[in-house]
């Protein structure tokens, strides 16, 4: 039995869209980050620094986003969101990681100091700043995007579902992609999944 610990629109979400698009059968205990609950014992064993997601798979326990989209993806989507090729896989590797370290904090901020925060918590500086930051990246992944639908060859995989994730904070912190058309048209695609609107409840 599978289990997922974690909310909607906390980094959960990137593992609950693998989970949806690989049809596998879970429980999802929903845990507020900002919230006491994560503090609870029961929690703690399971995830020491009371953060989300936790997957629970059987005996095995695991946290950090990302590092179980990889598991779930070689686990049970081999042929589907997994690939073949040595090649491949560290292209997965390599797109994950450049959401992470280049995109993610800034599109947190973007959607954090306009939209989660109340009016007076918001920081335009930050909002300025995140933008600024994204600028470089998203032009190097545009320019890769030009003629793909996809990250890795002709496969849709887990690489696309960690990426677009980690981009739809952004979107959700209403930057305007229209400058990054390739951007904008896979993340288009990416968001319109079923298993993306199953999750997020559109």
């Amino acid at each position: 039995m599978i289990t997922l610990y974690g909310i909607e629109w906390s980094r959960a979400k990137y593992v609950l869209f693998t989970l949806t698009e690989l049809n596998l059968d879970f429980q999802h205990v929903k845990i507020n980050p900002f919230e006491e609950e994560k503090n609870a014992p029961e929690y703690l064993k399971l995830n020491p620094l009371g953060q989300v997601p936790t997957l629970v798979d059987g005996d095995f326990v695991l946290t950090e986003a990302m590092a179980i989209n990889f598991y779930l993806a070689r686990k049970y989507g081999a042929g589907k969101l997994w690939v073949n090729r040595l090649e491949d896989e560290a292209l997965i590797y390599k797109w994950t990681f450049f959401a992470i370290t280049q995109m993610e904090a800034a599109c947190v901020d973007l959607i954090l100091h306009r939209k989660v925060f109340d009016e007076k918590d918001r920081d335009i500086n930050v909002v300025q700043a995140a933008e600024q930051k994204l600028i470089k990246p998203l032009q190097v992944l545009n320019d890769y995007l030009a003629g793909k639908d996809f990250l890795v060859g002709n496969q849709f995989s887990v690489a696309d579902i960690n990426l677009a994730g980690v981009l739809s904070y952004a979107q959700g912190g209403k930057y305007d992609f229209s400058r990054f058309g390739n951007v904008a048209r896979f993340l288009g695609a990416i968001l319109s999944r079923p298993a993306y609107k199953k999750v997020v409840g559109g």
